[in-house]
């Protein structure tokens, strides 16, 4: 009634849904504005077409079941359960179905039951696999997924909602949430918006009935003034009318008058009192029974029903048949099972039951739940409203629902064990329960990215930790020590470790090692200004005095970083990495899983020491420890590793599944600390993708995540920035940001060893084009210093040297160009090999070289495509046309006008002069257009015909090539 526009609407997507056409239906409302009868309308119309509909609703009193929403979708389709039938569950991969299991344990058990590993920071492979799940299943004959009461929903779905808007299902899919905005956590109403203004999204939002639409509800010989009455009071919302109108309303004795609804979603008093009439008009032993359903759960058994009521089942069952006459509950779609009507039934239902009486029905709920072996996050809800402080048994239930959902739903264990906490007494009886709970909260708070919370988590258990556990102590000061790194909190955390160390009786224990490699770790991150002592020397010392196995490994790795870091990249440091290798190579996976950092350290290490293929093996060994200890915390990092060495060794398609993995774990921390890093590796992949536009909109963003932490973060982005600029044609805001960046330190020294390679080459390319050629000289010769001898490095350093000879002296250019090609080759760096063979092309087309240059244009191209950088191999194919287009015509000629006035096609006019001794001087196409009062869009089209007459493809050779001014005179 009142909606036929969004039916219409519905039922056009239904018959334009398409295999590579996805769609999300948002259904916004008032609570009873129509939103699931709405949703139930359009799910017969889809099965009527023929299409499979899953449907699940969130409930209000169980917001702690992770996954609850899509578990109750998969629930509603029995065939699911019927093996790999029709479904074509066949299609899945086994250890997508494996895990799937371990969260919705209604799908077919694949051939094997082998463990899963916890995917606590890796939430994203499970949603993953969801997705793949809901792509297999709408393969026949289209899948329609309806989510219901979104605002409910537990944050485990949030995520999931979150990940397949960012990451749609392929197929014919459509997905129809429904929800009230203003009950709807902030997060999945921005997911939401950034949908519908991308365009994936269509919004539809449901206002009142009109009152032709209410009267068409109504009975035919209603009065017309009490028509008028209840629409005035209903507000047009249909669920108010019916309440109102109902006989035990007493709407002819009243006049309510309008109440909107208020701004926490709350129902309008007059329709409240309607709904608590309708329940007061009930038997007694029938309201007790509706009252138990409400405490029991969602939909609920007969059985649980009768022990909730405490009555026994046959009474119930005649009991529940008076409450479905009444409408008050209905059958629900899975057998057996009895749901309300409306939620704001069941919350009445609720609140009008004694609050005594629903702390022993809860307990009750709670005995029956165990008694039939049901989980402890399905006890959890009831033992959190009726147990008390000291119930052992309680506390016990609460750690186990924490521990279940740690790795699936992080912010449901934190729930938990709040809850759990709340029941433990003060008392060194449950010291040992109360240390626990706080180590657990502590790890589950990180895991979502409450890095405060987490810190005051680890100070109570650091407060409450008997001082002579030094080893315990020092464990929790390393952790705490990390904590305060992510929250760019850079010179407490060395403060901390310092003084659990002077407060140790001997520094050369194993407390003392943990602490030292705290410590470490800060100077080897260059987070560590004050370099008083040689943290990764002695650090390194303490290990081998202690024979501990894993730790040496560990910080010998710490110290070759911290060398390259140094820029001491000699024999000691290859013997250190040669040592580290060996004793990681020997280590068992459970020995090292105490200390999986061994492992990112030391791939870091081998990549600093340009040893990519040994980087890549300890790296994807530390991912599965990682993954196998549930050492969460490392697995961004070490997939961001992974991602920027794919990248030197020009596998842009693997290095884009790491960084996307990256960034996915990272967004389900809703850490902004981790944030920014993640995004700063996306800019390194656009940049070498050649995404020009997409690069300058990462680096800014990253730039904006990293802001306010007072860590390297900011200069490495505003750095990455300024690369990007380069790539844009605009030298003079790459150099700008760049020194900005090195606060003006021509070293370096706040770069990562790694990048500072890249930022020797940019400066020198970005120099070079400003006509700066002495600058650019310089950036080259940095470049060869920091090479220390290695072959990537020498590569780059070649190139810069190139770049810097390139405007005055292409023939040297071509040559230093043509070395760096080989080193970089030799290295495995495919990527940079390719930009050195188009600088060598250039160069020798400057030289009057073609032929020559032909072939280097094609070497180019051709690792360009293998690495998938198909922006960079269009720009070279470009300056390769503009090259043929001027033969015959000797490179860097100019051809004199015939009759001494009319300029031919290969000399520049005046305008084009202009705008290219402006653009030889670094100024921007805005700022060449301010100059020239002309638009920006000119100042482009005049530097095209000026590229392709002068024969370069960028602002960096205009210097050198623009030919002597006409003599006027």
């Amino acid at each position: 009634m009142g909606r036929r526009t969004e039916l219409a609407v519905l039922h056009d997507l239904i018959s334009a849904a398409g295999p590579e056409a996805p769609g999300v239906v948002e259904i916004v409302g008032d609570p009873g504005i129509g939103k699931t009868r709405l949703l139930t309308e359009w799910a017969d119309l889809a099965a009527r077409s023929g299409w499979l509909v899953l449907s699940g609703r969130a409930a209000e009193f169980e917001q702690q079941v992770p996954f609850g929403v899509f578990g109750a979708a998969l629930e509603d389709h029995p065939g699911l359960t019927g093996g790999n039938g029709p479904t074509g569950l066949a299609e899945l991969d086994v250890s997508d179905l494996r895990l799937l299991r371990s969260v919705f344990p209604v799908l077919p058990a694949p051939p094997d039951e082998a463990p899963v590993q916890a995917v606590t920071a890796e939430r994203y492979r499970l949603h993953r696999a969801v997705r793949t799940l809901l792509e297999v299943l709408s393969r026949q004959s289209g899948l329609l997924l309806v989510l219901d009461d979104l605002h409910w929903a537990d944050i485990a779905s949030t995520e999931l909602v979150e990940y397949l808007l960012r990451h749609p299902p392929r197929g014919r899919l459509l997905l129809a949430v429904a929800h009230r905005r203003r009950q709807t956590s902030a997060r999945l109403r921005h997911a939401l918006a950034r949908a519908v203004h991308s365009g994936m999204v269509e919004r539809m939002e449901l206002g009142p009935l009109t009152p032709a639409d209410v009267d068409e509800l109504l009975p035919a010989d209603a009065d017309p003034t009490r028509r008028r009455r209840l629409y005035e009071a209903s507000g047009g919302n249909p669920l108010y009318l019916q309440a109102l109108a109902a006989p035990s309303a007493g709407g002819d004795e009243q006049d309510p008058g309008p109440r909107p609804v208020d701004a926490r979603g709350h129902v309008p008093e007059p329709v409240r009192a309607a709904l608590v009439a309708e329940l007061d008009a009930l038997a007694p032993r029938t309201l007790l029974v509706a009252q138990a359903c409400a405490v029991a759960g969602d939909q609920v058994g007969v059985g649980l029903v009768a022990r909730t009521a405490g009555l026994d089942v046959d009474a119930v069952v005649g009991l529940l048949d008076e409450l479905v006459r009444h409408d008050v509950v209905r059958p629900a779609a899975t057998g057996g099972r009895f749901e309300f009507r409306h939620p704001l039934v069941r919350r009445v239902a609720y609140d009008t039951a004694g609050a005594g009486w629903r702390v022993a029905a809860h307990t009750r709920a709670a005995a029956a739940l165990h008694e039939t072996g049901a989980p402890a996050a399905e006890l959890a809800h009831h033992v959190e409203r009726s147990a008390e402080r000291g119930d052992a048994r309680g506390v016990e239930v609460l750690r186990e629902a924490a521990a279940a959902t740690l790795h699936q739903s992080p912010a449901t264990a934190v729930h938990w064990l709040r809850a759990a906490l709340r029941l433990v007494p003060d008392g060194p009886d449950w010291l040992p329960a109360r240390l626990d709970l706080l180590g657990l909260q502590a790890q589950a708070y990180g895991l979502i990215g409450q890095f405060r919370d987490s810190r005051g988590a680890l100070h109570e258990l650091r407060r409450l930790l008997p001082a002579e556990l030094t080893e315990q102590q020092a464990r929790i000061i390393a952790f705490c020590a990390m904590v305060e790194h992510r929250l760019g909190r850079h010179a407490e955390a060395r403060a901390q470790l310092l003084a659990g160390l002077a407060a140790l009786p001997d520094e050369e224990s194993p407390a003392g090692l943990a602490l030292k490699i705290g410590l470490a770790t800060g100077v080897a991150r260059r987070l560590d200004p004050v370099l008083d002592r040689d943290w990764p020397a002695e650090a390194l010392t303490t290990a081998r005095r202690l024979a501990d196995r894993a730790a040496l490994a560990c910080t010998l790795a710490i110290a070759v970083v911290a060398r390259h870091t140094r820029g001491l990249v000699d024999e000691e440091t290859v013997a250190l990495l040669d040592e580290a290798a060996a004793l990681a190579d020997t280590l068992p996976d459970g020995e090292l899983a105490r200390l999986v950092e061994t492992l990112v350290w030391l791939g870091w290490a081998e990549v600093c020491q340009e040893r990519l293929d040994d980087g890549v093996r300890h790296m994807l060994r530390g991912l599965d420890i990682a993954r196998a200890a549930g050492q969460s915390h490392l697995v961004n990092f070490l997939h961001g590793n992974l991602g920027i060495v794919h990248i030197l060794r020009g596998d842009l398609e693997r290095a884009a599944g790491h960084l996307d993995d990256e960034l996915d774990a990272v967004l389900l921390t809703g850490s902004e600390a981790l944030h920014g890093p993640a995004l700063r590796n996306q800019c390194w992949l656009a940049i070498s993708a050649g995404d020009t536009e997409n690069a300058l909109r990462l680096a800014k963003e990253a730039l904006a995540c990293a802001e306010g932490g007072g860590s390297p973060d900011v200069r490495l982005a505003t750095g990455l920035l300024g690369i990007a600029h380069l790539f844009a044609d605009d030298p003079a805001t790459c150099v700008d940001l760049m020194m900005t960046a090195a606060g003006g330190d021509p070293e370096l020294r706040a770069v990562d060893p790694l990048e500072r390679t890249a930022w020797h080459e940019a400066l020198a390319a970005a120099e070079a084009a400003l006509g700066h050629l002495d600058k650019a000289t310089a950036w080259a010769d940095r470049a060869f210093a920091h090479a220390a001898g290695l072959p990537r490095r020498t590569g780059v350093a070649h190139l810069a040297r190139a770049h810097a000879l390139l405007p005055g002296d292409p023939a040297r250019a071509a040559a230093e160009a043509l070395r760096s090609a080989e080193l970089l080759l030799a290295a495995g760096d495919r990527l940079m090999a390719a930009r050195a063979h188009a600088v060598a092309a250039v160069a020798l087309a400057a030289d009057s070289r073609p032929d020559a240059a032909r072939e280097q244009f094609a070497e180019s191209t051709a690792l360009l495509q293998a690495c998938g950088a198909q922006r960079h191999k269009e720009t070279a194919l470009r300056e390769q046309r503009r090259m043929n287009a001027r033969q015959p015509r000797r490179s860097g000629s100019r051809r004199e006008p015939a009759d001494g006035g009319t300029p031919t096609d290969t000399e520049l006019t005046p305008r084009e002069r202009q705008v290219a001794e402006l653009a030889a001087r670094g100024l921007t196409n805005r700022e060449i257009g301010r100059a020239l009062y002309i638009s920006p869009r000119t100042v482009n089209v005049h530097l095209s015909r000026v590229f392709a007459k002068l024969g370069v493809s960028r602002r960096a050779a205009l210097a050198g090539r623009l030919p002597p001014a006409p003599d006027d005179n």
